[in-house]
């Protein structure tokens, strides 16, 4: 076993662990309209959440504006809305951004969403410089996994990277990308995949950005991770410690990393909404609880857990405060935060971590061999594999009970239901050709879209307009029609 704070950083890392600081609690909010969203992020901060987590609707993770045909009825159902700069600006009304850490869960349109967050700092009187939290801006696991992409590979990365370098100038409070392995877990990817999707990818990002003439140390510092938790606690536990290991290890001895804060693996673990039940969904709070448990001896530094509706909905006020304080029962009412390493020297944990650790280096040197992730993305092999590690899984061992919820049980999720409409919203679209025409020039010659694109959305362009003006020569017309 390691010793906190020191590496390989496998027991934590910070030497006190948590008990000079807490993980960050946040919960995942994005309801129908900016008004509703904002309304539920002063209640979650009202109730002690330490950082805002912020979710997209379908249209606006694609680039589409609400009123665009292909929006139909997807408006507002997975998320906010946001077609403008003053869409976000509603979002975080009342909300002072040089206070608050910000998560955005957003990946294709990420450039777009860090333009708009840049802009309403700007107009509410805060420095973007003093802009804290973290973009998810991951598109190999969207390709891998989610399916959510705008443009084809090579673009979508080069325009992560892009993120990712002009935070490294401008923005350093913020974390400009969020590497994943929990999106291939909760696809079928077992525990070890998870990780060596994570780890794989990394060599991805961090090369192309050492070929644009960044420094490993430097780049790395940045870096930030996703994984989940399921109901084996232990082994949960254990993958985290392996990740953080294998992470130190890669980073020194493939890529020279001498800098400690880029050898320590920083992660955000959500508690996996695959093994949640729609039937009798008050069981889920015991389900979350554990996932969460899982996390907190994982080591984690940031922790979502699911809401008890979120198998059915987006969470409810009731869900989404439950969630929060499950984590606060975790941080003060158990002795969970109490130690710098409390699964230090267990045999149990260090026999998983081994078994673990050896499944993690079989998977990546088999995407070693394969050329990479991006080859193994490309070729279709690694999906595959994930579609095969879920035919192949029986599922949780709790099952999913076939029991209906009863009439109260019934009552009290309808209450808490948020119910959308679905449809449409028009947008309005200032006259802003000359912004497009310049962030269209900068996309075409290869150069960092993001100050053409703060100027774009300063002029009120919407994401449509922006992702067409992005869109690469050969892939359909530069003009939306939306």
């Amino acid at each position: 076993m390691g010793i906190p704070g020191e590496f390989p950083y496998d027991a934590g890392l910070h030497p006190a662990g948590y008990t000079t600081r807490l993980w960050t609690m946040r919960q995942l909010a994005g309801l129908q309209s900016a008004e509703s969203t904002n309304e539920r992020f002063k209640y979650l901060l009202g109730m002690g959440e330490t950082g805002l987590s912020l979710a997209f609707d379908l249209p606006t993770q694609l680039g589409l504006d609400p009123d665009d045909p292909a929006a139909d009825g997807e408006v507002g159902r997975t998320g906010v809305s946001v077609a403008t700069v003053d869409d976000l600006g509603a979002v975080f009304a009342g909300i002072p951004l040089d206070q608050v850490s910000v998560s955005f869960t957003i990946n294709a349109t990420a450039p777009m969403l860090l333009a708009m967050w840049i802009v309403v700092a700007e107009e509410s009187g805060v420095d973007p410089a003093a802009l804290r939290g973290t973009l998810q801006n991951e598109m190999l696991k969207e390709f891998l996994a989610r399916k959510a992409f705008v443009y084809d590979l090579d673009t979508s990365v080069r325009y992560g990277l892009d993120v990712v370098e002009y935070c490294m100038r401008s923005l350093p409070g913020v974390n400009p990308i969020s590497i994943s392995g929990g999106h291939a877990r909760e696809a079928g990817a077992d525990a070890a995949l998870e990780v060596a999707c994570a780890l794989a990818s990394v060599d991805a990002y961090l090369g192309g950005m050492v070929d644009r003439g960044y420094p490993a140390d430097r780049v790395a510092s940045r870096f930030s991770f996703i994984f989940g938790t399921d109901m084996e606690v232990l082994k949960e536990a254990a993958k985290l410690r392996v990740a953080r290991r294998r992470y130190a290890e890669r980073m020194r001895d493939r890529w020279g990393v001498s800098e400690p804060r880029a050898m320590k693996l920083r992660a955000q673990v959500n508690t996996f909404g695959s093994a949640l039940a729609y039937q009798e969904p008050l069981n889920n709070i015991v389900r979350a609880t554990v996932q969460a448990i899982a996390a907190v001896l994982g080591g984690t530094q940031s922790l979502h857990v699911c809401s008890f509706d979120e198998a059915v909905q987006t969470p409810g006020p009731l869900g989404a405060r439950i969630a929060l304080r499950t984590q606060q029962i975790l941080a003060h009412e158990t002795d969970l935060a109490r130690y710098a390493d409390p699964l230090g020297g267990s045999h149990v944990v260090e026999g998983l971590v081994d078994a673990v650790g050896k499944e993690v280096d079989d998977w990546l040197q088999r995407i070693e061999d394969r050329g990479g992730i991006v080859a193994c993305i490309r070729s279709g092999w690694l999906e595959g594999q994930i579609e095969e590690l879920a035919y192949q899984d029986p599922g949780p061992t709790v099952g999913v009970l076939d029991t209906a919820p009863s009439e109260s049980e019934r009552q009290l999720l309808q209450s808490e239901l948020h119910t959308t409409t679905g449809g449409r919203r028009d947008v309005e679209r200032p006259d802003c050709a000359a912004e497009l025409g310049r962030l269209r020039t900068d996309a075409l010659a290869g150069r960092n879209v993001l100050p053409a694109l703060v100027e774009a959305v300063r002029a009120r362009a919407t994401i449509g307009q922006l992702c067409a003006a992005m869109r690469p020569a050969d892939d359909g017309p530069a003009t939306s029609t939306s």
